[in-house]
């Protein structure tokens, strides 16, 4: 009691006191200064002999509030400095224990800064002490008992803690330690308080020692504070240990991380020069693929053996959940601070109001205290929000890291029929999409409990304010959900169809690109573009408009829903309520409903999301539990050792691609194998020679039965897989180079002659599945490589078909045959080539998935079974078999290509004792005994010193080693990436498509919606001032009407806006672009898919499509909406308090720095981000297509390194990018937290000093003050979105732009109707080449020929025959010269017309996903009739019309649900359906076999094409022997030009060839 009465009297006092002493200044108010010496209270150092209260021997108490002065009481101040004692003590302690327990100490040098550091600490301590020892002297009866006492020892106490800290970290942390700073901080404000109140005190005048002392500590404070914060530490001896890409968030200080300063050396860096990948830092130790990988495995292993059905879900929250739970705690922060900001504003107002209508005003320091602390919770708010998100996106950036490299390892362990469900496309996809939206979802999951927690809170301050009035919004909420919920409902829906259009377009892109050649060659451009609008235009963009009225209906109830809420409150209130409806209790509503808006629309995204992910989730679950291959299929055993030994052994093998169909590929297979031997798998088309190569390799499921491997394999498939690499990296294959062997590798693969006509040698890159091969030199470095791995077991699908007769002899007899390089080991060769029987040691015969014939091929003739007659077949039977024997295997005619494996036999034999191991056999394999070998016996070239290759040897990507050094021509141009600011051309170029006039009425009905919603704050503010004169509720439907007017009228303009932009300009927008850039994909020469890898072209079609369809329209609205909102806000403000305008100029100045910085920054991380992304994708597409050749060498590992390092590359650049968005964010919110304070600040000011301020416009001012941080936080983000996305426009008008080949159609000259009648065919004088810049692939080239004649061309590869077929179809220009077909000069008619006059059947068989009829004639032209008789003549008919649905059976992508040689079967097809004089065949019949061979040969020669001209690229020689003249080229020149038979007169170089085969009977 005695202390009211007491305070009662103080506050008499002190208002004299005031009142006398009129002006602000002297009162002290703010400062606590006063000139005026005279004691109002006790002072900190007065102590009344006994306790008033407990522990507070000060005559004021406890207060907190003095009843004397502006000030809290002695007692409450030291409130604050023993909480951060406090702090320091318990807190310090914690951080003792982890730096002990966690930290390793290194040897650092103890330097002068250090000593500095701690003796100035050192002397805190004594000049906090001594403060205790005076207050110990001036409380002389109750110091024992004093709570100022105790908070001075408790400082003391915790300075030693410090000091422990600050000792132990030098030695054991990088940075300062993030306790010791924040002791510091929290300590200054603490004793800043003091210092303020003991000046109010006027401690100086009473206890001057004391006062000085204290300011000696104060200052001694604040030094130290800035050297251990500021002063950077030394550490020399860690740059030893320091790797110099390092991430520096990793050693950090505290304060750095909450403002994100270790990102400011980046930001500089990236504003005076363009960011290149050099410049990135390396990523944390935890964030990289390869740590999040294991994270995820090891859960993911974990959820597999423990749970029936394991949960995707569960294990990622294992890996990842950590950080996540931590996030959630600065989200609670930002929560609760958001919500103190409207009671702040409630305390804002009501001081203004004290100012107006005579009441008592309240004292300036209050109005400053408001206001400051409006400033602390923006910027606290600030701090966890931005640590939250980034949280938040570091997990997502792990989840998305851990997942790829585990849908990657899962890939290459896929079964057949894990891998039959799912197209590459789909797998690409479970990486492109699936892991990205999971990666999405963490940035929404945690909204899951913060939404309703916000909305809780919100609740609970709406009920303060206006009582239960408040359950009228909630109804309005309640109301609304459902309607949100029904529409996203809808939106998913509409959603899915999206993602499947987008799929079935991507898919048929894919195939496009893909097999462009031969849609150029077939002239199908328009049937194919036909079908790419179809899908683009019919089902993706009418669905894409639906999402578009879809999302203006959202955005109505979406925007809408707030001012519903506030409007039937306020109208609740104003009915039920006898209170006024003050500026009070409006703008602290409007503010919490403003704050309501982020959750209510959040939750619907948030439900979506995690729709979206689980869907997401559903998909990688079944993928990442499909089958894997068998384990136990093969087992694998040591290497033997003998000459002869068995090395591979099949017992009763029953073997099935599909584990659930009962379909067998192969059964009851007995095989084996020995070491130094070579079998033959001979047989039919389909038969089932590959399947049972891939039985050993385990890529079959095995039924029942054994297979035993002893050994290491190298597998060679039939369609050979080529990496887009140099050569050279193709046929070392990761294994250590070694030029010795490398030498004679590509020797005895005849590949000597391909390096020199390549344009780099084995150097040069061949671009994406080999593309700038021929087929021949594919299959031979595929050799090559096997040839390389030095295996022990060679299974080899077929590599002789693909090349030339005679090349095909120097490779049985130097890599195949009993004196070729492998002689030594295991050679399995499924094939139909006759002389590789000769040579082999043991042939079986495989017949309808059974081996029905074996044994060695002497026996097999003399049976007179199966293989005999296939033999004959081939027009080689006992008789020649001699001279095949006997031909010299170089002669004169011959090129260099030619050399014997083993130049010397020294050699040959050191190769041969070294595999058979004669002691030698542990130096194959690296071990301790293989050095002390070597020594007593130094090698030259053989393999016994050779070690296996590992893939430790691996070092980053491959090529990226020598790319800066020697720039080669092949090396594929690094994918354009523009730098700097996207040109103002291409805004203007994306407006234009847009549609100009709908671009102005959008932005007409933008400005008026914003106009609308400000309108509606300015007249209820009117209302409120109205409300508070009369002290009632006056006129209530007037008020209400009108306000209802604005709020609807403004959501209505929204959706008028919304539907503009969508249906009018955006996808109007997007139409014309897909179209202009398909149509120049379609039209462009084939020289430019040469070079680009299909990745890139996809890329364009796929991310950059869909971020014109989808992304930018929305990008453009969030940044035209939040800067018409931010341009009003600020008008307002300087209304209310016109001094405000002043602030805008450097505020403005500011921002627009800051902005300029993080642009340029942020605009070349996202574009680095971007094309770091593609060779992710482009490297997993190429190991999808070559699992099994991956598998066979067990070469997983490295290929998932690759992957790795390849993620990695892309998060080096993503996490800064996201990193710099915290950056920008935390500084534009700071800019933003100025603003309010400016406001509140300059009305404090305002009215302090008399102005007339009305309390409405302030708290107008202020609740538009609070949302413009957000504002102008999007504005900066969208405008780099928008820079970042109209990237897209950008990079889609680039193809669009595309130089295109010749017209299809010159209407001038289009030649008659029954062209080309004769099939006369000259060459005059051509000569061509791919494109500019590359050799001439044909010189000089003159040939006539004559109407219906057959013509063979012959040439070692690589020497321009198929060259010559591009000529005809012009898919390559004439360089001079030109072709003429019929006496029609082919260069000068469109190309449609010219190609589709001639047939072909092309060297590869492209095949299209669809069906069979889709694939004969895709324009659909031909009836049923028709395609069956070309069927039956093409010998598919039986299959065909045994598959599902005859014509109408599905093919399956790329064909792979037909045998290599029925697709070639189906080219033929496709041959005899066009009506041409003229047909071209290209190694047409490489994989058939001999049987299917020989029918096609009678077909071709049969009446169906006697009176077509045909002009047959051969490589087995026999094919062309019949023919009318035979061509033969060599380097791109013809040699000779005549009948076979005089050719072969005239021993030249056809003669060579003819001999080389062995056709010739001596």
């Amino acid at each position: 009691m005695a202390s009211a009465d007491l305070y009662d009297d103080g506050l008499q006092q002190a208002q004299q006191a005031i009142f006398q002493t009129a002006s602000m200044f002297e009162t002290g108010s703010v400062s606590g200064y006063r000139p005026v010496v005279a004691e109002l209270g006790s002072g900190y150092l007065s102590a009344s002999r006994v306790f008033k209260q407990p522990f507070c021997g000060n005559e004021e108490g406890w207060g907190p509030m003095s009843p004397f002065r502006y000030d809290f009481t002695p007692c409450f101040i030291d409130v604050w400095v023993a909480s951060v004692a406090a702090f320091g003590i318990l807190v310090g302690s914690i951080a003792v224990w982890w730096l002990l327990k966690r930290k390793q100490p290194t040897p650092v040098s103890k330097d002068w800064h250090f000593w500095t550091k701690q003796t100035i600490l050192g002397l805190i301590i004594a000049d906090v002490a001594v403060q205790l020892a005076f207050q110990i002297a001036s409380y002389r009866d109750i110091w024992y008992g004093d709570f100022r006492v105790y908070t001075t020892a408790a400082t003391v106490v915790s300075l030693f803690v410090i000091f422990a800290i600050q000792w132990l970290e030098h030695s054991r942390l990088r940075n300062a330690n993030g306790v010791v700073l924040f002791y510091w901080l929290f300590l200054l404000i603490a004793l800043a308080v003091k210092l303020r109140s003991l000046i109010s005190q006027q401690i100086y005048a009473t206890n001057l020692p004391y006062f000085v002392t204290y300011c000696v500590g104060f200052g001694l404070s604040v030094v130290e504070f800035f050297f251990e914060w500021l002063w950077p530490k030394k550490n020399s001896t860690y740059d030893a240990l320091v790797d110099e890409e390092e991430c520096p968030v990793e050693y950090a200080t505290v304060f750095s991380l909450l403002t994100f300063s270790w990102m400011t050396p980046l930001m500089k860096y990236g504003y005076s020069t363009f960011l290149t990948e050099e410049d990135l830092w390396g990523l944390a130790k935890e964030d990289t693929t390869k740590s999040t990988g294991e994270a995820f495995d090891k859960k993911w292993q974990h959820e597999l053996e423990h749970r029936k059905n394991p949960s995707l879900w569960r294990a990622l929250f294992g890996a990842y959940g950590g950080p996540y739970m931590l996030a959630a705690v600065f989200k609670i922060g930002n929560d609760v601070s958001q919500f103190t900001q409207p009671q702040l504003l409630r305390f804002l107002i009501a001081f203004v109001a004290s100012y107006n209508h005579g009441n008592e005003p309240e004292p300036v320091v209050k109005g400053a205290a408001i206001a400051l602390a409006m400033f602390a919770v923006a910027v606290f708010q600030t701090t966890m929000i931005h640590q939250y998100f980034q949280l938040t996106f570091v997990t997502g950036m792990r989840i998305k890291g851990g997942l790829t490299s585990s849908i990657y390892k899962k890939a290459l362990k896929l079964s057949n029929e894990g891998r039959s469900a799912k197209t590459t496309g789909d797998i690409v996809n479970y990486m492109a999409v699936d892991a990205q939206r999971l990666q999405d979802l963490t940035q929404f999951a945690q909204q899951v409990w913060s939404a309703p927690f916000q909305i809780i809170i919100c609740m609970v301050s709406l009920y303060q304010l206006v009582g239960w009035s408040m359950l009228a919004g909630i109804g309005v909420m309640v109301f609304m959900i459902p309607i949100n919920g029904m529409i996203a409902r809808i939106m998913k829906n509409l959603q899915k169809q999206q993602m499947k259009n987008k799929d079935a377009r991507s898919r048929l892109i894919t195939e496009i690109v893909n097999n462009m050649k031969s849609i150029k060659l077939y002239a199908w451009g328009s049937a194919f573009m036909n079908k790419l609008n179809y899908i683009r235009n019919d089902q993706e963009l009418k669905n894409l408009r639906k999402i578009g009225a879809g999302q203006a209906f959202a955005n109505f109830t979406w925007s809408s829903t707030p001012f519903l809420v506030s409007c039937s409150t306020f109208a609740v209130f104003v009915l039920t309520d006898d209170r006024p409806l003050t500026t009070e209790i409006v703008f602290p509503a409007l503010a919490l409903f403003n704050l309501l808006t982020f959750p209510l629309a959040v939750l619907p995204m948030v439900i979506t999301s995690i729709i979206e992910a689980s869907v997401a989730v559903g998909r990688l679950t079944s993928y990442l539990t499909a089958e894997e291959i068998q384990p136990e299929a093969i087992v694998v055993k040591p290497p033997v050792e003998m000459v002869g030994e068995e090395s591979v052994l099949i017992r009763d093998g029953s073997f099935s691609w599909n584990r659930h169909e009962d379909k067998t590929v192969l059964k009851d297979i007995n095989f084996s194998a020995h070491k130094g031997d070579l079998s033959c798998i001979v047989g039919r088309v389909g038969a089932g020679k590959s399947s049972l190569l891939q039985s050993m390799l385990g890529d079959l499921w095995k039924i029942k039965g054994e297979v035993e491997v002893h050994g290491t394999v190298a597998y060679v498939s039939q369609s050979s897989w080529i990496m887009n690499a140099t050569v050279r990296e193709n046929i070392v294959f990761g294994y250590r180079y070694d030029s010795n062997f490398y030498e004679k590798t590509v020797k005895a693969c005849a590949l000597l002659d391909d390096f020199s006509q390549l344009p780099d040698g084995d150097e040069t890159v061949v671009g994406e599945r080999g593309i700038s091969l021929s087929g021949g030199q594919k299959a031979r470095v595929a050799l090559a490589r096997a040839v390389y791995a030095r295996a022990d077991i060679y299974l080899i699908d077929d590599c002789l078909s693909a090349v030339d007769s005679h090349v095909g002899r120097h490779i049985i007899d130097n890599v195949l045959g009993p004196k070729g390089l492998l002689s030594s080991k295991t050679r399995i060769l499924a094939t139909n080539s006759i002389p590789v029987l000769v040579e082999s040691n043991y042939i079986c015969l495989v017949k309808d998935g059974e081996i029905t014939e074996r044994g060695t091929y002497r026996q097999l003739v003399a049976m007179k079974g199966a293989v005999f007659n296939l033999i004959k077949t081939t027009g080689q039977n006992d008789s020649d078999q001699e001279s095949l024997d006997g031909s010299p295997s170089g002669s004169g005619s011959e090129t260099s290509t030619v050399i014997e494996a083993a130049s010397s036999s020294q050699e040959k034999e050191e190769l041969e004792e070294a595999q058979e191991g004669l002691g030698t056999l542990e130096a194959i394999r690296p071990g301790p005994s293989s050095s002390s070998y070597q020594a007593q016996k130094p090698r030259a070239g053989s393999m016994a010193t050779l070690r296996r290759a590992s893939a430790a040897s691996f070092k980053g990507p491959r090529g990226k080693l020598h790319d800066e050094e020697n720039p080669s021509k092949t090396r594929q141009a690094k994918e354009h990436s523009e730098q700097g600011k996207v040109k103002w051309s291409v805004y203007g170029e994306y407006a234009k498509t847009n549609n100009i006039v709908a671009v102005g009425v959008y932005l007409f009905a933008l400005i008026a919606a914003q106009t609308a919603q400000i309108a509606g704050s300015l007249w209820l503010k009117t209302w409120a001032e109205r409300n508070t004169k009369a002290g009632s509720n006056p006129e209530v439907g007037k008020y209400i009407g009108i306000y209802f007017v604005f709020g609807i009228g403004a959501a209505a303009l929204t959706v008028v806006q919304t539907l503009i932009l969508w249906i009018f300009c955006s996808i109007e927008a997007s139409r014309k672009l897909h179209e202009r850039m398909a149509t120049a994909i379609f039209r462009s020469p084939m020289s430019f898919f040469d070079v680009t890898p299909a990745g890139r072209i996809l890329n364009r079609f796929s991310s950059d499509i869909y971020r014109v369809d989808e992304v930018l329209a929305r990008t453009f609205n969030m940044l035209f909406t939040n800067l018409a909102r931010s341009g009003f806000t600020l008008v307002v403000i300087s209304f209310a308090t016109p001094a405000f305008v002043a602030f805008i100029i450097p505020l403005g100045a500011m921002y627009i720095w800051i902005q300029r910085y993080y642009l340029r920054t942020s605009r070349e991380l996202k574009r680095l981000d971007s094309v770091s992304r593609s060779p992710i994708y482009a490297h997993f597409q190429e190991s999808l297509g070559g699992i099994s050749t991956i598998r066979a060498y067990r070469q997983q590992d490295r290929f998932e390194l690759d992957n790795e390092w390849r993620v990695d590359a892309n998060l080096r650049a993503y996490f800064p990018s996201i990193s710099a968005n915290r950056w920008l964010a935390v500084r534009l919110e700071f800019i933003g937290a100025v603003v309010i304070l400016a406001a509140a600040g300059l009305a404090v000011i305002a009215v302090a000093n008399g102005a007339e301020l009305s309390e409405g416009w302030v708290g107008l001012a202020m609740s538009c003050a609070l949302q413009i941080t957000t504002s102008l936080n999007w504005i900066v983000r969208q405008t780099v979105e928008v820079e970042t996305n109209i990237v897209s426009v950008e990079r889609v008008l680039e193809y669009a732009q595309l130089p295109s080949e010749a017209p299809e159609i010159i209407h001038r000259s289009r030649p008659p109707v029954s062209w080309p009648s004769r099939g006369e065919v000259q060459f005059n004088n051509y000569s061509a080449r791919y494109r500019e810049g590359l050799d001439l692939v044909l010189k000089n080239v003159n040939l006539d020929i004559k109407s219906h004649e057959k013509i063979g061309v012959v040439g070692r590869t690589g020497a321009g025959k198929s060259s010559l077929t591009l000529g005809l179809f012009r898919i390559i220009e004439p360089d001079t010269g030109n072709i003429s077909l019929d006496a029609v000069n082919t260069s000068t008619i469109g190309l449609l017309d010219l190609r589709r006059r001639l047939a072909i059947i092309p060297q590869d068989a492209a095949l299209f996903e669809g069906t069979i009829r889709d694939n004969l004639d895709p324009g659909h032209v031909h009836d049923d009739t028709e395609l069956w008789s070309v069927l039956e003549h093409a010998r598919l008919k039986d299959h065909v019309a045994s598959m599902e649905g005859g014509l109408e059976a599905k093919i399956n992508e790329g064909g792979s649900n037909l045998s290599q040689g029925q697709r070639q079967l189906v080219s033929l097809a496709r041959a005899m359906l066009t009506p041409s004089n003229i047909l071209v065949l290209d190694e047409a019949t490489a994989a058939v076999d001999v049987q299917t061979d020989a029918l096609l040969q009678t077909t071709l020669r049969g009446p169906l094409f006697a009176n077509r001209t045909i002009i047959t690229v051969a490589h087995r020689i026999n094919t062309i022997m019949d023919s009318d003249r035979v061509v033969v080229l060599e380097r791109g020149e013809v040699v000779e030009f005549d009948t076979p038979a005089e050719l072969i007169k005239r021993r030249g170089v056809f003669f060579g060839l003819v001999r080389e085969a062995g056709l010739l009977e001596e």
